[in-house]
């Protein structure tokens, strides 16, 4: 040992490779204080009170579009397929030159442009496929399948279904 020194090295100190994680833990802590100030104030800001009074405003004057008539709601568009061919309100179509003879114009004069297809349970797979494309290629925006109700196919075993006279 050289010198009675206690407080002193020969050698030279080694360069710190540490990072120093204390002030990025330091800002963080901060910055979770002010979102915890600051998000009840965004919150309170963000909320809409309307007083009684306000919701007792004198009622206005009734608008040009209110005293017009309106229009009653179309009924929807149907198409049933059976394996023969089509059934629209009632008639029997037969193939698709038909059914566009009679759709396109429906679809001209409509606002409602949506076409509901109801296939018959029997009816193949193949021919359901084709009937929506065809539809659907007759102009319709939007083609559904829709299931109508069968009273012979929910009825009991035992049970006859009802003869239509």
């Amino acid at each position: 040992m050289s010198g009675g020194n206690p407080f002193h090295r020969d050698e030279s100190a080694a360069p710190i490779s540490e990072v120093n994680v204390v002030p990025l833990a330091d800002v963080s802590l901060v910055l979770l204080i002010i979102l915890l100030v600051l998000s009840p104030m965004a919150a309170q800001s963000m909320l809409k009170v309307q007083s009684a009074a306000a919701k007792a405003a004198p009622p206005k004057a009734p608008s040009a579009e209110d005293l017009l008539p309106q229009r009653p709601p179309e009924p929807v568009l149907a198409v049933g397929l059976s394996p023969a061919g089509y059934v629209v309100e009632g008639r029997f179509i037969g193939g698709d030159a038909e059914l566009r003879a009679w759709l396109v114009p429906e679809l001209a004069r409509r606002d409602d442009k949506k076409v509901f297809l109801a296939p018959e349970l029997e009816t193949p797979h193949g021919r359901v496929v084709s009937a929506l494309e065809a539809i659907s290629g007759m102009g319709a925006p939007a083609v559904a399948l829709v299931q109508v109700h069968d009273p012979a196919a929910s009825a009991p075993a035992g049970d006859a279904a009802p003869e239509a006279p």
